[in-house]
């Protein structure tokens, strides 16, 4: 309790200070006292080990943002997709390739390369333009039969034939990189 107390004492000072000293403004809601992997700092945090993390309210942006950019819906062609996807996971990549610990970004890689295939699936509208696709796209006979199936767009992002359609290797060979594939290159 005392030290609660304490913590709270000393941030009013450091507040004041700042202020005074530094001739800047102090955010008192965004403020506030507490141990450092239970709060976030410009979208990460310190871990208990003192790590740096990318914070979880980040990641929840990351996800609904790839929701919005892999949404079939939008009015843009296969080219405008791409670079807009690029020049979001650049930058995203660059703000947070500073933290020290990413396996949940890696761990939403697959998630996010499911968001592409299911994007291209719909806007390839129907079955006749599906078998179109995947018979470009070197699918064999037995996984053109996808083409022709009820299932929805989410199901079928993770089938085979669209693992075999858009490979992880084909996404990257026209740019469409997640953010820990940046990280090596």
């Amino acid at each position: 309790m005392s030290s609660e107390r304490s913590a709270k004492r000393v941030l009013e000072s450091l507040i004041r200070w700042i202020e005074k000293h530094l001739k800047l403004s102090v955010n008192r809601s965004k403020s506030g006292t507490g141990r450092p992997w239970e709060s976030q700092f410009l979208g990460f945090r310190l871990t208990q080990d003192g790590e740096i993390a990318i914070a979880p309210k980040s990641i929840e942006r990351y996800k609904s943002k790839v929701r919005r950019l892999w949404d079939a819906r939008q009015s843009l062609t296969s080219k405008q997709l791409v670079e807009q996807w690029q020049k979001y996971s650049i930058g995203w990549w660059n703000y947070f390739k500073l933290a020290t610990r990413r396996w949940n970004i890696y761990c939403w890689a697959g998630w996010t390369r499911r968001h592409m295939r299911k994007c291209f699936w719909l806007r390839w509208h129907n079955k006749k333009g599906r078998l179109k696709a995947l018979r470009r796209l070197g699918v064999s006979d037995y996984l053109q039969k996808t083409a022709s199936s009820s299932r929805g767009a989410w199901r079928i992002a993770a089938s085979p034939a669209l693992h075999k359609a858009l490979s992880n290797a084909t996404l990257r060979r026209y740019g469409l990189n997640v953010p820990s594939e940046l990280s090596a290159a």
